[in-house]
Parts: structure tokens; C-alpha cells; sequence
């Protein structure tokens, strides 16, 4: 892959000053986002930059560290000096002399001018290898920027001071195509080749709203089979079933049922197709398209200069004749309208439920889920996912165990969505990280399974414009089988050569995948593939490779 920042020498420094985009700072500087731990008097601060002294930093508590500040400043009173008590995310040396800016009633801007360590004042321009090792992570404050010419794209040379704990202060020469501002810290992974990856930089607010989602429906979630094993038992003409059910229930149900595919399907391309799409995550993008469609039928009327009340006649009138052909196709088309697949059915189910129960039983219902203890962290990149079984549920016909069970499916379908919303990112460069995570429910005559499925889809920028781009391709596959155990397959694809891996937890297993490898690869090349290295391990894989790992810093820029 290409990268955001390659390390060659910076240029010489011209002799007039260089615009870093923030002249009142030092080379050196460095910022900081601080919170005040009580209000200060409104006007202060404001307008001016005061002078302060760390007198006192010590540990706090969620990662933050106190600190206390002799601040100077000048008022009506004249020229005096308090004490502030103050949050920063990173320590500051006793005794170190700051400039304080305030930015709004509770944040202050620092800018710090450390001295240069005494052992790691030079500047270099690689990085050691024993201490960075390929796909190691390497934090750094900008601390210069300078414009260079490098033909016909922009570049910038880079000065920034490492503080991960590998070369503390270390001076790092870096060249990039994209502006840094100065004081900025970057998060970057270090490539096989020793370059640097740093991703957009995300919306915070957004990055919040992720994690919360992939926290809550991790904790929600639960696996497929114990709904489906139970909608199969109820879709059957029984008595009792005809009974205890309402005509819309057993409807909705058989339609989440149609949305399951058999062991016999997924042997076929057009089988594993149908599956992929009905498997509910891509529920949002089909309805978008038929959002789309509908619009641009409705927009195709014609128009004219009539009057004012028969041009409302002809655009509502005009809308409707648009759309009815369409409607017709989708009607009579044997493929599904886009946006119908399991998630809908779900949805169509859970609707339906909640309209037979009484209407005060539905918060007990679904606080009666009995939320497990996720994880401490919970980031992109949870592959594959846990197991969970949800307890205390009723008989059968029970419609609030069938609730909690249709919840808990939809939070699953919602949380490998989420997944793949957290890993997908773009690069500055013009490369990007596509991923799509997904579950497929199997059914094999009356048992039911599923298999969790990451596709992984890496693009490099283009070198040159009218040249292709190079993308790689990662297929993983998780799934259990009652004989032979939790299995899990990598195989990926790039430059048209093929390699796979297989991860079995039993030895016997593993010993059975060993014997059909070479038949693996005969069928492989009879497909005209190029196969490289197949191999078989005994475990689990290691986690899916992040590209960078996502950090959410609060600072002032």
C-alpha cells in the first residue's frame, strides 16, 4: 500500500519565515485542549494571552491528569496571580511555563514550548526497525511544515516530535501530500517497507455514536438459531399453532423463513449471491435505491406555463402515472423489491408482535433479555462474533419469548453493520479500506446454523492518472459444525493469485483439512487461478489487520 507520509530529508530552510498557519507559536510548540474543573470570571481570560506555571501534575482519574497553574493576569484589580485547577489529557512537567488561551467558558488552549531532551535532540529521517517493526504504532507532534515542490501535486515537508514511548522526543523528518497543522498529533501504522499510515482523521461525535452502537447491540445480541428453530416449529398448519397464532404472525413469520438459505443453495454462485443480499446489513442501501428510483420516476412528468391551479393538477397527477408502471414491474418481477430481506422481515415481525401484546408488557419484555457483560472495549474489528443464547424464555407459542428473540437477531444484523461502518475508512493518499461484515443463517432440513462472513477490499491510490489501481481482496469465514468444531477460513486475493489459510480447534480436524489441501488446490488451478500458499493452523487466527488503529483525541487546533 502507498502512504500518507514517506521519510526523506527536509528541504533547507529558506530565509524568509515560513507560514506554518499559526505564527504566534514556536517551532516546537506544543498544544493542549484543557478543561477547567470549576468557572472562572467571564472576561478573564478573554482577548488575551496570559502567561502561566505547572506548579502541580499528578495522575486523575479516566485517563486525565490534574493539574494546578499560577496564571498571571491583569484586570481592574491590576496585575496579580491565581491559582487554576485543570484536566489535560497528557501530563505536563512541573515548573513548565505555558500560554493559556481561553476558547470557551469550560476549555483553555496551552501552548508549551518544552526544552529538547538532553539524548534524542537530532532529527532522522528513519525509523529504527528494531524499535518500529512493521504494523507497530508511532504517535508524533507536528512541529514545523514547510510547502516543497514535487511536480505537478502539492507536497509539505514535515518536522514532528515523537512522544510514543519507543524514541520519546525524538525529532522525525517526514514529507506528505496533505497540510498538518501545526501542534497536531497523528496516529500512524508503520508499514513493511518502513513508510506511514495515517487515515482521515474521523468526526469525533461520530466516532462516539459508533461506539455507543457497537456497545449496545453487542450487549442485545443473539444468535439466529433459537428464533429460527422456533419459527419453523410454529410455521407448521398445527392446531395448536393455528391457535395460539394470529393470521399476521404466521405471515410474518413465513417471511423471515423465505429469507433463509438451504445447504443445497450456497453450493451455486447465484445461490451465495441471493444469500449475501438477503442477509440484512445491505436492508438500508436497497431501500435508498428504491428511494431513488421512486423520485426520478416522479420527477419524469412533463411541465408546462399553465396557471397556478392547473399546474398543481399536473404535477400530482403526472407523479402518479409515473409511478404506477413502476410499481407494476416491482409487482410482477420475480426478484424481491430492494430493501426486502431478513432484516425487513425481522422488522415486519417485530412490528407485528408488539401489535398482539399488551402494550405495558413490551419494556419488561425486552428488559427481560438479561443484557450480558460486554467487554471492557468494544472498537471495529470484533471478528467473529461471540456466541449468545438468550435464558428464561417460554414455551413455544410464548409471543413475548418470540419478541425477544426477533430483538435480539435484529441488534446481531445491526452490530456487524456497525462493524463494517467502523473499519471502512479513506486514506489522503487516494486509497481506502472497504469492509463489509454479515451473517448468513443456513438451514439443513430441520436444524439450523450460520456463518459469519468478513470481506475485506483494499485499494491503492493510482501512482500514475491514467494508470489502474491495485486492490486486494480478504474473504473470512467463521462457522462451527457439530462434528468437527469452530473452523475458520482466510482466503485473499491479489494481483490474481489466491492463498488461503484454515483455523481448526480440534486436532482432528486440523489433520482432516491437511489431507484436502491438495485437492484444494487442483480444483483452484482448474479454475484458471493462480494459487499461492495454502496452509492449516490449529487455533484461532489473529484479529483482522487494522490499518490504523482509531484513536479520539480531544485537543484544540
Amino acid at each position: 500500500m502507498t502512504s500518507d507520509f514517506s521519510l526523506p530529508p527536509l528541504p533547507p530552510k529558506s530565509s524568509s519565515p515560513v507560514n506554518t498557519g499559526a505564527p504566534a507559536r514556536t517551532n516546537d510548540s506544543l498544544v493542549v485542549a484543557l478543561q477547567l474543573v470549576r468557572p472562572i470570571a467571564a472576561g478573564l481570560l478573554a482577548n488575551q494571552a496570559a502567561q502561566a506555571e505547572v506548579i502541580k501534575s499528578q495522575p486523575g482519574a479516566n485517563g486525565q491528569f490534574e493539574l494546578m497553574l499560577r496564571v498571571a493576569v491583569q484586570d481592574s484589580r491590576g496585575e496579580r496571580s491565581i491559582q487554576l485547577p485543570v484536566l489535560s489529557p497528557r501530563p505536563l512537567p512541573e515548573g513548565s511555563q505555558i500560554n493559556l488561551q481561553q476558547v470557551n467558558p469550560n476549555r483553555l488552549m496551552a501552548v508549551l514550548t518544552p526544552p529538547l531532551p538532553a539524548g534524542g535532540t537530532e532529527t532522522i529521517t528513519r525509523l529504527d526497525p528494531q524499535r518500529f517493526p512493521p504494523n507497530a504504532q508511532v504517535q508524533a507532534r507536528i512541529v514545523q511544515q514547510q510547502p516543497v515542490n514535487t511536480g505537478n501535486t502539492p507536497g509539505y515537508a514535515i518536522q514532528a516530535r515523537i512522544i510514543s514511548e519507543q524514541a520519546p522526543g525524538q525529532l522525525l523528518n517526514l514529507h506528505s501530500n496533505r497540510p498538518a497543522a501545526v501542534g497536531s498529533l497523528i496516529t500512524a501504522t508503520v508499514g513493511q517497507q518502513g513508510e506511514l499510515r495515517v487515515a482521515t482523521q474521523p468526526d469525533p461525535q461520530r466516532q462516539l455514536l459508533l461506539l455507543q452502537g457497537l456497545r449496545e447491540s453487542l450487549q442485545r445480541q443473539a444468535n439466529a438459531e433459537p428464533l429460527l428453530q422456533r419459527a419453523d416449529q410454529l410455521a407448521q398448519p398445527t392446531a395448536t399453532n393455528n391457535q395460539a397464532l394470529s393470521p399476521p404472525v404466521h405471515a410474518a413469520i413465513r417471511q423471515v423463513l423465505q429469507y433463509i438459505s438451504t445447504t443445497q443453495q450456497l453450493s451455486t454462485e447465484s445461490g451465495v449471491a441471493r444469500a449475501l443480499g438477503n442477509s440484512g446489513v445491505f436492508m438500508e442501501a436497497g431501500l435508498q435505491r428504491l428511494a431513488l428510483a421512486l423520485q426520478q420516476s416522479g420527477n419524469s412528468g412533463p411541465t408546462d406555463n399553465r396557471s397556478a391551479a392547473a399546474a398543481a393538477d399536473t404535477t400530482r397527477l403526472p407523479e402518479l402515472k409515473a409511478l404506477l408502471p413502476l410499481l407494476g414491474k416491482l409487482a410482477s418481477s420475480s426478484e424481491p423489491p430492494p430493501g426486502s430481506d431478513l432484516k425487513s422481515g425481522l422488522l415486519q415481525l417485530l412490528v407485528t408482535l408488539q401489535q398482539q401484546l399488551p402494550p405495558g408488557s413490551l419494556r419488561q419484555l425486552l428488559q427481560a433479555s438479561s443484557p450480558w457483560q460486554a467487554p471492557p472495549m468494544v472498537k471495529p474489528g470484533l471478528f467473529p462474533l461471540p456466541t449468545r443464547i438468550l435464558q428464561q424464555l417460554g414455551s413455544t407459542t410464548d409471543l413475548g419469548s418470540l419478541l425477544r428473540l426477533t430483538a435480539a437477531l435484529l441488534s446481531r444484523i445491526q452490530h456487524h453493520q456497525l462493524q463494517s461502518l467502523g473499519q471502512t475508512q479513506s486514506f489522503a493518499d487516494g486509497s481506502s479500506q472497504t469492509v463489509w461484515q454479515l451473517e448468513l443463517p443456513v438451514r439443513d432440513g430441520q436444524q439450523f446454523s450460520h456463518v459469519q462472513v468478513r470481506i475485506q477490499r483494499e485499494e491503492e491510490a493510482a501512482k500514475k492518472k491514467k494508470q489502474e489501481a491495485s486492490v486486494q481482496w480478504e474473504v473470512r469465514l467463521a462457522f462451527s459444525l457439530d462434528q468437527l468444531g469452530p473452523l475458520q477460513v482466510i482466503a485473499r486475493l491479489s494481483k490474481g493469485a489466491v492463498s488461503s489459510q484454515f483455523w481448526a480447534e480440534q486436532d482432528g480436524t486440523l489433520q482432516l483439512v491437511k489431507q484436502e489441501l491438495d485437492y484444494l488446490r487442483q480444483r483452484l488451478e482448474s479454475q484458471g487461478l493462480e494459487v499461492g500458499k495454502l496452509s492449516s493452523h490449529q487455533g484461532s487466527p489473529p484479529e483482522p489487520e487494522q490499518l490504523v488503529q482509531q484513536r479520539w483525541i480531544d485537543e484544540v487546533t
